[in-house]
This record gives structure tokens, sequence and C-alpha cells, in this order.
């Protein structure tokens, strides 16, 4: 599967208020990834499809309807095993990696910023197949989580919130009839 960005998918606003509801947690915890040593801060909000914080699980979940109206039929169902939020700085190490390699190749996964004013200098672009590509915010890539992946280094003192949304690929044998 190709990197596939989706832009203009919510407003500015609506990625500010999850960050501020995800900043108001206390459930931040440094348990990913696993087996590296370069762990950085994650907020669970659903995992194996069970909402972890209410709130933000509504919230994330009305952002995942507009990234699915903004572009993403035909490249996935809206429905989230996992979604997660990281938190990373300029002193977050490298973290080059896929996920879910123990599991079918049945998922795609989505990420964005969810910071309203991150700029391309800031860096922490997100790099896929040999190429760096700046994600603004508003947009999302859907991507095979199963290739290499990474943020690259940050360039600023200010910290980078990213959504990301493990869910399920639309299956080969009803995207060749057209489903959406």
């Amino acid at each position: 599967m190709e990197l596939k960005i989706l832009d203009n998918c919510c407003s500015l606003n609506y990625l500010n208020l999850i960050r501020k509801v995800a900043l108001d947690s206390d459930n931040w915890n440094l348990r990913w990834p696993d087996n590296s040593i370069n762990k950085f801060l994650k907020l669970e909000i659903i995992s194996n499809q069970q909402a972890m914080n209410p709130l933000l699980s509504g919230l994330a979940m009305g952002l995942l309807c507009q990234i699915y109206d903004a572009g993403g039929q035909g490249l996935f169902i809206p429905n989230v095993h996992w979604c997660n939020i990281g938190m990373k700085d300029e002193v977050t190490k490298d973290n080059l990696h896929v996920d879910h390699i123990e599991l079918p190749p049945n998922f795609v996964k989505i990420v964005g910023l969810i910071n309203n004013d991150w700029k391309e200098e800031y860096g922490g672009n997100f790099f896929y197949k040999e190429t760096s590509n700046y994600i603004k915010p508003t947009s999302f890539c859907v991507f095979d989580p199963r290739e290499w992946h990474k943020s690259t280094k940050i360039l600023t003192d200010k910290k980078r919130f990213a959504i990301d949304f493990t869910v399920d690929k639309i299956p080969e044998h009803l995207r060749e009839i057209g489903w959406e």
C-alpha cells in the first residue's frame, strides 16, 4: 500500500480540543515502543476496541468520521482496534519500526498531528518508504503499519502530539466491487 495523505479533514479548533483534553489526562505512560529502551509518552484512548477514556474516545471517533468523510472511503473501515496519542520532543530518540507484525495484514494505520500550529520547520515529519512527508495540521496519512516508518527528528523545543488509529483495511474483494 502506498502512503495516502488526506488533506483538510477537520478544523484546527477540533484538533486543539483533543490536545487540551489529552493534556489533562493522568494516564500517560512510557510502555511503547515494545522491545525498545527508547520509550516516549503515549496515551491509550482505545485498546483492543475498548474505550480507555470515554471523553477522548468520543472525540477520537468524531475525528475518525471526519477523516473518513474527507477521503477515507475506499481506504479503510472506521472500526477502531487501537487509538493512541504520542508526545515527542527534541530529545525523543529515533524509532524506526513496524506495527502489528504478529497480526494478520488486515489493518491500516492513520496518523496525524493534533498540534494546531505545527510547522514543517519544526521537524517531526512522517518517514515512510524512504520518504519524509510533512503532514500539516488537519491532514492525516493512511498507510500499511507493517512497513518501516517513524517520525523524523523534532527541531524545536515544542512538544509534538500525534494521534494514531489502527483500523480495518477494506478487503480486496470489497474494494473490487467499489464498496465504500
